[in-house]
């Protein structure tokens, strides 16, 4: 591990002390999907570093992109599996739980996507608001689910503020990892939040991408990769502290933070989950030494695989179109002929060419119809779901790839 240029600065504290974690060469954007092959969207390609800050622990990559670019025209949604809109409706139930629906407590989620999650808010009794950068934001709007179209900040909290008041719960969920401007995002969410307000945070757990090592969660729309640590520390420079930890299997491993202003009680379990990073060096470059020698391991076990297969015949396919699983095909350079063809439930994406390896996007049934005998999943956050759905639903009668932590045949 090398200590990385002084010239990048830490996005969570500023300083210029940040070690090499491991470098993925020059990738496009995960979400950069082409109509066709003349689109050359694709071919732009970005450099992607990751990087561990030694001073406050928050590891991040030393990239970051023109936010247009990245959510300009945005293809993912929420809603695209049984997983999610279960989790939607407990998250939201076991938000309500803590307030009067008579009340209409107001609230505001920045991220929103959408909307599906501001749905089930609205049923809830709360009185709502997204904010979101994408085009998705403004067909929330439309479907009578009151969202701004912009980045979040102090410029929109103060205009909510002008408009609505305070509000009463902040709902933030994969949203500190995705911004550049960490100090500007978190004292917009101070400004906002009423004086005995909550927020709720939720993102991909940083212990899960180096245990079970979750590298193409490493992508450029994520720039920052969180632990309760670094997270803790951010907010501790505006003034407020987590007051309650919980953790879910949303995105891989993600946790559950409860954050007030810093007069607020916190629960026994925080100083817990501060313990166990500080345990396992998680905060500390010593405690990723093996990070960049797995992930080669990985890239090496899983060419092996699907080179083996190929050279015998098999007609092998994916499943899962997101980000995550267009990072590992670039990062390992798997070709279409290794990979006939990506199956994705989401009809934004379907008809369109992965980015950087070029092969096509088809519905679930048209998947089907090519009899493959291998289906790589690509989003393995949701692999019990979608060999359940193969299995039950579509006769599928073949085998599936489990590609991380170690390429799996089950």
């Amino acid at each position: 591990m090398t200590t990385d240029s002084p010239a990048f600065h830490c996005r969570g504290c500023g300083s210029d002390r940040t070690c090499l974690l491991l470098d993925m060469g020059r990738l496009p954007l995960a979400n950069a999907f082409v109509k066709d092959r003349a689109d050359t969207l694709d071919q732009r390609r970005h450099q992607l570093t990751l990087v561990m800050c030694a001073a406050c622990g928050l590891v991040q990559i030393k990239e970051a992109i023109d936010r247009e670019e990245l959510f300009g025209s945005y293809l993912w949604v929420i809603d695209t599996s049984q997983t999610a809109r279960t989790y939607a409706r407990s998250f939201s139930r076991r938000l309500a739980e803590r307030y009067d629906p008579a009340r209409r407590p107001f609230l505001v989620e920045i991220a929103s996507n959408d909307g599906f999650f501001l749905e089930h808010y609205r049923q809830d009794g709360f009185d709502i608001l997204g904010v979101d950068p994408s085009n998705l934001a403004a067909e929330a709007d439309a479907r009578g689910l009151p969202s701004i179209q912009d980045f979040f900040g102090v410029r929109i909290a103060e205009r909510i503020l002008a408009d609505r008041g305070p509000a009463d719960v902040i709902v933030a969920r994969n949203v500190l990892g995705h911004v550049c401007q960490l100090q500007d995002l978190v004292a917009g969410m101070k400004r906002l939040l009423a004086p005995d307000g909550r927020m709720v945070v939720e993102s991909p757990y940083a212990f899960m991408l180096r245990n079970e090592v979750q590298y193409d969660t490493v992508f450029h729309e994520h720039l920052s990769y969180l632990t309760i640590g670094s997270v803790a520390a951010l907010m501790a420079r505006h003034g407020m502290k987590i007051t309650d930890v919980s953790y879910c299997r949303m995105n891989g491993g993600s946790f559950v933070l409860e954050i007030a202003h810093d007069s607020a009680d916190l629960t026994s379990n925080v100083q817990a989950a501060l313990d166990f990073e500080d345990l396992i060096d998680l905060n500390r470059p010593a405690g990723w030494l093996r990070f960049s020698r797995q992930v080669h391991a990985q890239r090496a076990a899983l060419l092996d695989l699907l080179g083996r297969l190929n050279r015998e015949g098999r007609r092998v396919v994916g499943y899962g179109a997101a980000a995550k699983a267009m990072t590992m095909l670039n990062f390992c350079s798997v070709t279409p002929d290794l990979l006939a063809a990506m199956g994705d439930a989401n009809p934004r994406k379907q008809g369109l060419l992965c980015p950087g390896v070029r092969m096509p996007v088809v519905a679930p049934d048209a998947l089907m119809a090519m009899n493959p005998e291998y289906v790589l999943i690509g989003a393995w956050n949701f692999q019990e779901e979608i060999i359940r759905t193969f299995r039950d639903q579509m006769g599928y009668r073949g085998r599936f790839i489990v590609p991380l932590p170690m390429p799996t045949v089950v």
